[in-house]
């Protein structure tokens, strides 16, 4: 069975609606949620017990919440030494802090790629280079999220509310589908004699074993600092394993369904999944203060940050184009 003969079988697949059809059945899920959630709850009840989080377990959450950002900083750190830059660790450090709490409020697209891009456009580096730097650390985050939450879906660790329980046959079948891709893919990188690999156009070339590991371990230690958060402000009440799942499971929703940072998503769904165990404004509170600490004040900080190096890198290149038109008439003098 050739390519050719694989892209003829597949080429008549309509992708195209297939996809608008899934987007189409997770935000009708999403919607039917938020109405219920909404219609339900008594948000004066949310806001006591949001008040209800105690102060020492609030500084805790952000502490995590901080080593969380930290970690993931580390992606660029590891995507400097599969393609070197001449940015400093401390810079690479501050563009991916800067894009990520863009990525968690604004999209992907828009914080994880073009702000990204951008910066690093903006400090000197190619357009290529910073190409492969942002698709390798954007890799290396679902990296880590496919074994990670393949391994909770194949366990079958997480609860879900009715409009999102799929069966658990089909959540288990796409764990083990998830962590077999990650499996293939450092097979690739230990055994594969072709490093380099053109996928839809874009060349990719296959990192040796050990970043590819690292990519795994760094992801995965990310994510499960992102559950403890919400682990955290739940009280300990809810197994931990099941937060961790029911947040991965958040995260592929809200990509799907193309709503950025997963607003109201992760809420309905948290709410939906743990009704049975805990009061809806408990855990509409706890869902609420997470993602004021790990998504609302890292924007707060990163939206001046990313204006005050627009406006310092724009004042460096106006001072320099200044300094060579007076030049000009001097050369001509001479």
């Amino acid at each position: 069975m050739n390519s050719r003969f694989l892209q003829a079988r597949t080429s008549g697949i309509p992708w195209g609606w297939i996809t608008r059809i899934l987007t189409g059945l997770m935000v009708a899920a999403a919607v039917v949620l938020l109405f219920n959630l909404a219609r339900k709850l008594d948000w004066m009840q949310v806001l006591r017990s949001a008040g209800e989080i105690g102060t020492p377990t609030i500084a805790a959450a952000m502490g995590i919440a901080v080593l969380g950002h930290l970690v993931y900083t580390t992606f660029d750190l590891l995507a400097k030494r599969y393609a070197p830059t001449p940015l400093r660790a401390w810079q690479v450090m501050g563009i991916a802090a800067i894009s990520y709490a863009m990525n968690l409020n604004l999209g992907v697209l828009v914080g994880g790629v073009a702000v990204r891009l951008r910066l690093y456009h903006q400090l000197g580096v190619r357009a290529s280079t910073a190409g492969r730097v942002v698709a390798f650390a954007t890799l290396t985050n679902w990296i880590g999220y496919g074994w990670l939450a393949g391994a909770l879906f194949m366990a079958d660790a997480m609860p879900l509310p009715g409009a999102w329980d799929v069966g658990r046959t089909v959540i288990q079948l796409t764990g083990l589908a998830m962590v077999t891709g990650v499996v293939v893919y450092l097979g690739l990188c230990a055994f594969s004699r072709r490093r380099v690999w053109t996928v839809r156009g874009q060349r990719f070339e296959l990192p040796p074993v050990g970043q590819a590991f690292a990519q795994c371990g760094l992801a995965a230690v990310s994510w499960i600092l992102m559950g403890g958060v919400i682990y955290i402000l739940l009280g300990g009440e809810i197994a931990y394993a099941s937060v961790l799942g029911i947040l991965l499971f958040c995260s592929i929703a809200a990509l799907i369904a193309h709503i950025p940072g997963g607003l109201g998503v992760n809420e309905a769904i948290f709410v939906g999944a743990l009704s049975g165990t805990l009061p809806a404004h408990q855990v509409l509170a706890a869902v609420l203060m997470y993602r004021i600490l790990y998504c609302v004040v890292p924007l707060a900080l990163a939206v001046p940050a990313y204006l005050l190096i627009e406006a310092r890198l724009r004042g460096r290149k106006n001072t320099g184009s200044e300094g060579s038109k007076k030049e000009r008439p001097d050369a001509e003098n001479r």
